[in-house]
């Protein structure tokens, strides 16, 4: 009986410690898993921070309509980058460094997989390792995508990975003797690892054939490779074509162990000893319930005292367990929550995709999920937040709970919103300061060339009158006085012009409409404007018209719209005013060769003339018309083209009626003479009145 005792307490122990030590294994091994899991984080974040400021750099000085080289050359100095290149939204290159004229305008997306996964699809890609053309040392391109003047451009550079900080990290990453840690890329060509590489791009399958296979077959677990046995990880990089593997031999990792293992067979040897051996026992069974506590105790600590929301809610979404900083972001105590359907808290827009997620929980699809989810505070505002929910199933495999964390992203969602709009805002600012640099260009233009004409004329008429005054004739002296008044009276017209471009520019010019007889304000205006020209001009109007607007801006759309007839029409000049029923319309009309049909869509943008006919060869700025449609917006009035039939140009005005004027339907307003000039009779506009 004894030794039957003896033998089943060694089998109880042997089994025991094997268990133990199995276990102890494991944990190493996860252990191990973790480190090469935060290995991939870094290199994630570095990569992801290398992009973004890559992206920051390129929006900060390469989204102009143009990009010069040397612009570029500063662009890409401030990265260290040995090559880069710039494509524009046709895959074609902008610019290249080093620079190569043969390359500029060629597309290189048919060429280069992450530019054209850039451009094509709007996300960062990162190329495979190559040898760079410059220094022919093994690199690797990231290519962002952004927004320009111009439409979607890709900035992409080199950068040298076996020589960076990311190889110098993976150098001191794991401390385990004999260790391998390498990134490896889709080709499966080694990027960067702990130790030192030659020049040459070697894959993982030449310098570790054995690693390399494992990889393929799964992410983690063990290989053989010589005479031991090797422990593995391997882990993708979000966003990059890479794959961060580490490998150790067993021997080094399990070192810790040995020892262990070694007391544990030498305690089995000495098992003669039972009593030892079952206090032991006992002792261990106390250290791991005390380990237990002490777990628990710790989980009670952590969910409390977390700064984000945690809940535990049971299989049917029902809260059992609410830290304060859920209740504080819920808006809501725990006594509330408790019992409440987690649905009940989620914003209704978002409540089937949560439904979904624990549906496939259920339905044993996935384990975890995280998303953004937006949640309804006690007082009614949203809370936006990052939430990850996990499923704790027991050992049978069954779901018992849903342990979720919430991470509060409201203000850091607006403060993100904000920052969108900002930038937006900025970029609609640059535009319009481009904008306002290219009138000034253009009006510079003008003033070098339309204002000085009449100015050197002047200047010119004015002193070879001076030189020959005793020797002409009174006739000519007259003539020569003539024409610099009429140079004169051209810089007047001109400085007038840009005086009231100015104002409108500048805002400074406010309309103040009135009640207006518009026939007497046409009349004036011609007799205004036939006193200065030698072109006839008909007017023809009832005896007075009423309308609303403001004079002294209508003097000026009508004395610009008569020069423009003056200028680039035939005579007969027309002015016509009319009365509609909801409106005057003033037609300013000739009988030249009219406007031409492709030129009609930019008749009145700013310093805008036609390339034909009689434009060609007439002398003008071409703010006329772009005035006249100012000052009619700025008044309140509306300003349209029309071929005049059978040839010439017509523009019509229309001012609108004021309330208390606007002419009865029976009765037109017309005088018997304003009648005759419409073409109409007035004994029959009588007879048909009493008709009626």
């Amino acid at each position: 009986m004894p030794l039957l005792i003896w033998l089943l307490l060694a089998v109880i122990a042997t089994t025991g410690l094997l268990w133990q030590q199995r276990d102890s294994r494991q944990a190493v091994a996860q252990r191990f898993e973790l480190r090469v899991s935060l290995m991939r984080d870094f290199v994630t974040s570095y990569t992801a921070d290398l992009i973004e400021r890559e992206a920051v750099q390129a929006r900060a000085s390469l989204t102009g309509a143009s990009v010069g080289a040397d612009q570029f050359a500063q662009a890409v100095a401030g990265f260290g980058y040995p090559a880069a290149v710039l494509i524009d939204s046709r895959g074609r290159a902008l610019q290249v460094r080093p620079s190569d004229p043969a390359v500029i305008g060629t597309d290189l997306t048919s060429r280069y997989a992450h530019l054209r996964t850039a451009l094509r699809e709007g996300r960062p890609a990162v190329s495979p390792v190559v040898r760079s053309a410059v220094r022919g040392v093994p690199v690797v391109a990231f290519a962002v995508p952004f927004d320009s003047l111009s439409g979607r451009r890709v900035f992409s550079g080199a950068v040298t990975v076996r020589d960076g900080p990311l190889s110098a990290y993976l150098t001191s990453a794991l401390s385990l003797s004999g260790a391998q840690i390498q990134l490896v890329d889709s080709a499966g060509s080694i990027v960067a690892a702990n130790r030192p590489l030659d020049a040459d791009i070697r894959t993982l399958a030449e310098e570790n054939g054995p690693l390399a296979a494992a990889v393929r077959q799964g992410d983690h677990g063990r290989y053989r490779a010589g005479d031991q046995w090797w422990r593995y990880s391997s882990t993708p990089i979000a966003g990059t074509p890479w794959n961060l593997s580490a490998t150790v031999s067993e021997n080094v990792l399990y070192a810790a162990q040995a020892d262990n293992e070694i007391a544990g067979r030498a305690a089995l040897i000495g098992s003669a000893v039972v009593g030892l051996m079952v206090v032991v026992a006992i002792a261990r069974a106390r250290r791991s319930h005390q380990d237990l506590t002490s777990s628990e105790q710790r989980f009670r600590k952590i969910f409390d005292d977390s700064a984000i929301g945690m809940t535990l809610t049971d299989r049917h979404g029902r809260f059992i367990r609410v830290n304060p900083a859920a209740c504080r972001l819920f808006g809501r105590t725990e006594a509330d929550l408790i019992g409440r359907r987690f649905t009940d808290m989620i914003h209704p827009d978002d409540l089937e995709a949560v439904r979904a997620h624990g549906r496939a929980f259920l339905e044993q699809r996935a384990d975890s999920f995280r998303r953004e989810v937006r949640y309804v505070h006690a007082d009614g505002h949203i809370r936006e937040t990052a939430t990850t929910s996990a499923l704790l199933r027991d050992g049978d495999g069954r779901p018992t709970h849903f342990a979720t964390q919430i991470v509060d992203m409201t203000e850091r969602r607006a403060l993100e919103r904000a920052r969108l709009a900002g930038e937006a805002e900025l970029e609609q600012r640059a535009q319009q300061l481009q904008e306002a640099n290219a009138h000034l260009a253009d009006f510079i233009a003008m003033l070098s060339h339309d204002v000085q004409q009449p100015l050197t004329k002047i200047v010119g008429l004015g002193e070879l009158l001076l030189e020959d005054w005793d020797h002409s004739s009174e006739g000519d002296k007259h003539s020569d006085v003539r024409r610099i008044t009429s140079a004169g009276h051209r810089a007047s017209e001109l400085v007038n012009d840009v005086l009231t471009l100015a104002r409108l520019d500048a805002g400074a010019m406010r309309a103040r409409p009135v009640s207006l007889d518009l026939c007497h304000v046409v009349r004036g205006v011609v007799s205004a404007h036939q006193a200065g020209e030698s072109t006839p001009v008909r007017v023809v109007a009832p005896d007075q018209t009423r309308g609303r607007a403001d004079r002294k801006l209508l003097e000026l759309i009508l004395g610009n719209l008569l020069s423009n007839a003056t200028k680039y029409g035939e005579p007969p000049i027309e002015v016509t005013v009319a009365n509609r029923p909801d409106h005057v319309e003033i037609r300013v009309a000739d009988h030249g060769e009219g406007v031409p049909v492709s030129f009609v869509p930019r008749l009145f943008d700013r310093f805008a003339r036609a390339e034909t006919g009689v434009a060609v060869s007439t002398s003008g700025t071409g703010l006329g018309l772009y005035l006249v449609r100012q000052l009619a917006e700025a008044s309140g009035l509306e300003i349209a083209y029309q071929p005049n039939e059978p040839r010439g140009a017509a523009f019509v005005v229309t001012v609108p009626y004021s309330r208390e004027d606007r002419p009865s339907p029976a009765r037109p307003g017309f005088s018997r003479a304003g009648l005759r000039a419409h073409g109409m009779d007035p004994a029959e506009q009588d007879s048909a009145r009493h008709a009626g």
